[in-house]
């Protein structure tokens, strides 16, 4: 069982990967931008990325849900 506290730490972490893959996007497009892009501005390993999202268009299109 996943407690409310390691919750609340997934969620803050997705949150910084959306931050930092929107940075990258603005910057580079989504077809110039690359996970280990993301996963540097974000400040996080590749395979964490990976851990929460299975590609990079899965997290362009959670950035356009997110609005």
């Amino acid at each position: 069982m996943v407690s409310e506290r390691q919750q609340e730490e997934r969620k803050l972490r997705r949150k910084r990967i959306l931050d930092g893959a929107l940075e990258v996007f603005h910057k580079s497009g989504i077809e110039g931008s690359t996970m280990d892009e993301i996963a540097k501005q974000s400040d996080f390993g590749k395979a964490s990325l990976y851990y929460y999202f299975s590609s990079k268009e899965e997290i362009f299109i959670e950035l356009l849900d997110r609005g």
